[in-house]
C-alpha cells in the first residue's frame, strides 16, 4: 500500500463535509453539530493557510482521512494536530501510517517546529492508545469540557517533541 499526503483538491469538499459528519467523527470532535457543504466552505475560506495546513490522507491514490496542522506558531515552534479516518479504513492499523506522516511533515517538512500537541476525548481509547504508541505524553486534561449523552467527560491534552519522535519506517 502506498500511503500520501495531498493538498484538499476543489472536488474533495464534499467528501470532507461527509466525513465530518460521520457519527463517530462528530462523537470525538469538540462540536458535535453537523455541517452543510455551505457552512464547510465558509469556514474553508475564511483560514489562514499560513498558520493552518490541511491534508488528503490518501491510501493508494484513494481519500481515506484528513489531517490537519493548526494554529502554527513559527516563534515559539508548536502547533496543534488533528485528523479523523474515514469508517472505510477504521480498524485496519492504517491510523499509525496516516499520523506518521503528519508528524514527518510537522517535524521533518515545516523543519521550525518543537513540539506539536493535540486533544482527545477521555472516552476515545482507540485515540489514547495510538497516540501513546506514536509517542505523545499525557500533559493534563480539560476536566469535563465535552458534554455527550447527558454527561460530561475530560479532553485529554497531549504532546509530542521532535526530540522524541521517531519514524521506524
Amino acid at each position: 500500500m502506498k500511503f500520501s499526503l495531498d493538498i484538499v483538491k476543489d472536488y474533495d469538499h464534499k467528501w470532507l463535509v461527509d466525513l465530518h459528519n460521520d457519527p463517530i467523527v462528530l462523537h470525538n470532535i469538540t462540536n458535535p453539530k453537523p455541517i452543510s457543504l455551505e457552512e464547510h466552505m465558509s469556514w474553508w475560506n475564511n483560514l489562514n493557510f499560513n498558520k493552518d495546513k490541511r491534508f488528503i490522507f490518501k491510501i493508494d491514490n484513494i481519500n481515506a482521512g484528513f489531517v490537519k496542522v493548526y494554529s502554527i506558531d513559527y516563534f515559539n515552534k508548536n502547533c496543534i494536530l488533528g485528523a479523523d479516518l474515514h469508517k472505510d479504513f477504521r480498524g485496519k492499523n492504517l491510523s499509525k501510517h496516516m499520523w506518521k506522516l503528519l508528524l514527518d511533515y510537522v517535524f521533518y517538512e515545516l523543519k521550525d517546529i518543537h513540539r506539536a500537541f493535540l486533544t482527545t476525548a477521555d472516552y476515545n481509547e482507540p485515540a489514547k492508545k495510538l497516540y501513546k504508541n506514536l509517542g505523545f505524553i499525557e500533559e493534563g486534561r480539560f476536566i469535563e469540557s465535552l458534554f455527550r449523552n447527558d454527561k460530561f467527560y475530560d479532553q485529554i491534552c497531549m504532546y509530542i517533541l521532535k526530540e522524541n519522535y521517531i519514524n521506524e519506517k
